[in-house]
């Protein structure tokens, strides 16, 4: 065990009472424990395991009201926990002391993905804006394209009508001229039967009946 140390009655006090570790109060919180280090993030802990023991080396400070404790003297004169109980202490300790070093580590962690977010989004915030003007412009040439079709369906449709009109003209067209063709012939035909007959060798007589030229005068 080690050697018993004397510190001031104030450090004794702020254990007792749960108080913030100075410096003074940490050096002796380390030499209760056995600790190599102590801060004051872990010193709650400490205190914790040192306060039953300062009872047991000094029941005195049981006996008095918080405000008569400084009769007691300015110093207190105390030993380090027996060897177990140090070995158990200073493994709760270091127990803590690794808890408070990942802490740090994920805490720093955080920061820098929050850091590395942060940058991220002031990249993808103009890029999603750009994005969406790219939707807006795609959602507007669908919608001319949309327009294009229709009218394009109603000109193609339009178009299919006229050339059936003009199919039909054709059709219709030929019919008449063929019978109009018939018509022609037959009128042609008629004539020639009805009138005098043309061509061949001429008649003797031009068709008189005698001799123009024959007899006397």
């Amino acid at each position: 065990m080690a050697e018993a140390k004397v510190f001031p009655m104030n450090a004794f006090v702020s254990v007792l009472r749960g108080e913030a570790a100075d410096q003074t109060q940490l050096d002796m919180l380390a030499y209760i424990t056995q600790a190599e280090t102590l801060d004051v993030d872990v010193a709650p802990v400490a205190q914790a395991l040192s306060k039953a023991w300062i009872y047991e080396q000094e029941p005195g400070l049981t006996k008095y009201a918080e405000g008569d404790i400084a009769k007691l003297g300015n110093q207190v004169k105390i030993e380090a926990l027996p060897e177990a109980e140090a070995t158990r202490a200073k493994a709760v300790l270091e127990i803590m002391a690794a808890l408070k070093a990942e802490n740090a580590a994920l805490k720093a962690e955080v920061e820098k993905l929050t850091a590395e977010k942060a940058e991220l989004n002031a990249k993808l915030d103009p890029l999603v804006a750009k994005v969406k003007t790219i939707d807006a412009a795609n959602k507007a040439g669908e919608q001319q394209v949309s327009v294009a079709t229709t009218k394009l369906n109603e000109m193609t449709a339009k178009l299919n009508e006229l050339m059936e009109e003009v199919d039909k003209v054709k059709k219709q067209g030929v019919v008449v001229a063929g019978v109009a063709g018939g018509a022609d012939a037959g009128a042609a035909a008629g004539g020639m039967a009805d009138g005098p007959a043309v061509g061949g060798e001429p008649e003797p007589d031009f068709g008189l009946g005698s001799d123009a030229f024959g007899g006397d005068w």
